[in-house]
């Protein structure tokens, strides 16, 4: 019996997905278990697996296209089976009952979209494909010569939007074809559009208020899921921040020795985390979340590291912190921030977090101010290293010496943590770190 396959929901935040590719074609037999396709997440590239055996009879969206969650995708079934029939039915289905959400809403709108018909039966269009033709008025005539990529040579949206060689290019380039201004006929993307994107040469063509507009991508996917999440922290949690500086001396000094017996190399990040751990474990009303009107506080000591990858910010944890060796968490934070920045972590790699830092001492930044990460209820920023004059006191006599000094901050929600105990929290963080022995013991 044919299936209609939808757009998951693999995120507690993801409304929407990208179907980034289909690893079958229409009329390519189908193996449970087998990779079907790939999306964008809120933040990471999934594979998803074939729920059943059979053939790929229909596919409703395009590789490039956003969907919300739920959204019908594909139809996979037996051979012969009709896959316009059995879309049919799942329509009526979800529309004949009280549509009790908005997700569901979307489900029969989008789906009775991809599947409108416009006639031009003397060519053989993808549902997608004569939607575009007839919204852009497009001359059948002009598409004639375009050799399609669909199933038996039928034409697709994308065969019609962009040429061949100008997809190569933007693929070889990571260029966002929504943001190219297609040139070739009915707006068609040509491979000279994309080489003017990548050598930012195109003309401008838009201003507004006087200022010249480079070009315009939507707000969407996700930059988008940062945004809102981001927003809803920002305006949801009263943020209360707590900053000192540390002397790194002894950090470096240990770090130094570390790396010259350990099988793993250990980064400064790699100590900040376990850390943060032993912090959390004194203090562990820190280590806590606000949750549907309850506090929970977690014996769990889970640190997320904050990254920035090709698919925007994404916070990779590590799990059971207090349960781990420094040379195991070295391990796992290298292969964890490895592929956020491929955009390759499972949705249980980057939640499940309990405290969260944002290191941007690699890229030099002095002092920032980070934002909690919800539904977390503190964050630790930690900026670079910068060798400064500091006031010591050696046998009663105050002395200015010059020491390796890196700066950290402290963002709790006030509205669950007292200043005072946020600030034995970094008092004691400050602690481990000059005294970095500590950590380890």
């Amino acid at each position: 019996m044919a299936e209609v396959i939808i757009m998951p929901k693999l995120g507690f935040n993801m409304d929407e997905g990208e179907l980034v590719k289909w690893n079958k074609n229409v009329g390519e037999s189908v193996k449970k278990g087998e990779i079907l396709f790939e999306i964008n997440t809120d933040k990471t590239t999934m594979p998803v697996e074939a729920t059943l055996d059979g053939v790929l009879l229909k596919i409703l969206v395009e590789e490039g296209e956003f969907v919300p969650v739920f959204t019908p995708i594909a139809v996979v079934g037996n051979e012969g089976e009709d896959a316009d029939a059995v879309l049919a039915a799942y329509l009526k289905e979800k529309g004949g009952e009280d549509v009790k959400s908005a997700d569901e809403k979307s489900v029969v709108a989008k789906a009775s979209e991809v599947t409108a018909s416009v006639g031009l039966k003397e060519l053989k269009l993808s549902p997608k494909a004569k939607k575009y033709v007839e919204d852009k008025d497009i001359d059948p005539d002009s598409l004639k010569e375009i050799k399609g990529t669909g199933f038996e040579g039928g034409l697709t949206a994308k065969d019609i939007k962009v040429s061949p060689l100008a997809r190569k290019l933007a693929d070889k380039n990571k260029v966002n074809l929504a943001a190219v201004e297609g040139t070739g006929i009915n707006g068609k993307i040509m491979k000279a559009d994309v080489e003017k994107d990548i050598n930012n040469t195109s003309e401008v063509s838009t201003e507004a208020g006087g200022k010249k507009i480079l070009k315009e991508i939507p707000y969407k996917g996700v930059r988008k899921v940062i945004g809102e999440k981001l927003s809803q922290s920002k305006f949801t949690s009263p943020h209360l921040y707590f900053t000192d500086y540390v002397d790194t001396t002894k950090l470096t000094a240990l770090r130094k020795e570390l790396n010259e017996v350990s099988e793993e190399k250990i980064s400064v990040s790699d100590l900040l985390v376990l850390a943060a751990s032993k912090a959390l474990q004194k203090y562990p009303d820190i280590n806590s979340s606000l949750v549907d009107g309850k506090i929970i506080y977690y014996r769990s000591t889970n640190v997320g590291i904050a990254v920035a990858g090709d698919n925007g910010l994404i916070v990779p944890c590590v799990k059971n912190v207090q349960e781990k060796t420094l040379t195991v968490i070295a391990r796992e934070t290298k292969d964890l921030i490895a592929r956020a920045r491929a955009g390759k972590l499972s949705v249980d790699e980057y939640t499940g977090g309990t405290f969260s830092i944002s290191n941007l001492g690699m890229f030099g930044i002095n002092n920032f101010t980070a934002i909690i990460n919800p539904p977390e209820t503190a964050i630790l920023s930690v900026s670079s290293v910068r060798k400064k004059a500091v006031v010591i006191t050696e046998d009663d006599e105050d002395k200015i010496i010059i020491r390796p000094i890196m700066n950290i901050q402290l963002s709790i929600d006030h509205r669950i943590i007292d200043g005072l105990l946020a600030s034995q929290f970094v008092e004691y963080v400050k602690e481990l770190l000059e005294n970095p022995i500590k950590i380890l013991m």
